[in-house]
């Protein structure tokens, strides 16, 4: 204890308050963990789709990178890929994501989960629409939403077309 006062007692007040605002900040931040369960029909998978979310909470909104786990093929037919986007700021309980693509290929899911540092239980959206998304108008739309029942029961969170 003795040596941590030592060490604290060296700073200034503007660095002691500084390095209290990076450790709330860091405390505060939330993380999100992705699940993205491409379809198993043919030509579901992709590896250029540029895709980004915008997760759409009880308190407010924040949009997530681009979905990419480097060196590894991304949104194969049938598979789960899992991506993680920390530092992001809390938004509630999660109510809908807005999906949006920016590449011309063409991507089809089944569906998406995202959990949250935050919260106990998992936001599961289903694409019940049977469209994929492709910046391509003759593909897919380039923008998808999808929102969760308002039945309050978890255990039937999905997506409303």
């Amino acid at each position: 204890k003795q040596s941590y006062q030592r060490r604290v007692r060296g700073f200034s007040p503007e660095m002691k308050f500084l390095l209290f605002c990076a450790l709330f900040a860091a405390a505060s931040a939330t993380s999100y963990t992705i699940f993205t369960h491409t379809s198993n029909v043919k030509h579901a998978e992709t590896d250029n789709i540029y895709l980004k979310m915008l997760l759409e909470g009880s308190d407010s909104s924040v949009w997530t990178g681009y979905f990419d786990n480097p060196d590894h093929d991304d949104f194969i037919r049938g598979a789960q890929d899992k991506f993680v986007f920390t530092g992001l700021k809390e938004i509630g309980d999660i109510h809908c994501i807005r999906l949006e693509v920016g590449a011309d290929d063409w991507w089809m899911f089944d569906r998406i989960i995202v959990y949250s540092n935050t919260h106990t239980f998992p936001a599961v959206f289903e694409n019940r629409s049977g469209k994929g998304l492709s910046s391509d108008k003759g593909e897919g739309p380039k923008v998808m939403r999808l929102c969760l029942h308002d039945d309050g029961d978890i255990s039937k969170r999905s997506a409303n077309k």
